[in-house]
């Protein structure tokens, strides 16, 4: 009974990063626009117009989504720390880093989306007001590239000490978590630029490290719900892994 409670607690967990991609899309890139966000190199007034007159409810409505996925990403971040810590056994550092790097994320997800929500909110305010809220969304959300990249290589270190025939996650996605996570330093570019790829409406700033953020969270959770199948047919649910780890 007790492993059937763990093995429920352990997939709710990791369904909740599925829900937190969905509503991101669905929430932040579709009904607040941000799929086409606006530029960062508009005047205040043409800022103003994308919060205030172009999408006032679609950010209203998209970003709450969005800070509601961000809630979930607490728990899902969680349950990776949990399945990676059966690999890395006794005093796991990098599991522990990968779950709270994602409860930082979250955190910085939950205070960009009141940024944008406040640019959105009153039509009277201020074009600088409402384009200074806007940059400052951006930076924190864009600059907070930092804890996904150190999640990632956290996430990495530990799945190569899976030394296992089959291991938890293929050794394909985790050379992929590694160049992602090197590739997303990119997001730093904002800080520096107002046009071109390095913009936070840019290629490299923005699309590129959402859709390795993205695709890192879904394809990871996928194949731990595999493992934890695995573990669930075995008896073993909750308990370390019992064959030895080496780096590899």
């Amino acid at each position: 009974m007790q492993d059937e409670r763990s093995y429920t607690s352990q997939k709710i967990g990791l369904w909740c990063n599925f829900v937190f991609v969905g509503l991101t899309a669905v929430g932040w890139l579709g009904i607040a626009h941000f799929i086409l966000p606006a530029h960062a190199n508009l005047t205040a007034d043409q800022t103003k117009q994308w919060y205030t007159r172009d999408h006032h409810w679609g950010v209203i409505v998209g970003c709450t989504m969005f800070y509601i996925a961000a809630g979930l990403l607490t728990p899902g971040s969680i349950a990776f720390g949990i399945m990676l810590s059966k690999i890395e056994g006794r005093h796991p550092l990098w599991s522990f880093t990968t779950a709270v790097c994602g409860v930082f994320i979250s955190l910085i997800i939950f205070f960009n989306c009141c940024a944008w929500i406040v640019a959105a909110y009153r039509p009277e305010t201020g074009a600088d007001v409402i384009q200074a809220w806007n940059d400052w969304a951006w930076f924190a959300f864009l600059l907070g590239w930092i804890y996904l990249t150190i999640e990632m290589v956290a996430t990495g270190i530990v799945e190569l000490q899976d030394a296992r025939s089959q291991p938890m996650i293929p050794r394909w996605l985790t050379w992929y978590t590694f160049a992602g996570a090197v590739t997303i330093f990119f997001a730093a570019g904002p800080a520096f630029a107002k046009s071109g790829p390095f913009a936070y409406h840019g290629l490299l700033a923005f699309y590129v490290p959402v859709v390795i953020w993205g695709s890192y969270i879904a394809l990871t959770t996928w194949f731990m719900l595999q493992e934890l199948e695995r573990e669930r047919t075995a008896g073993a649910v909750g308990t370390p892994l019992p064959e030895p780890v080496a780096i590899g």
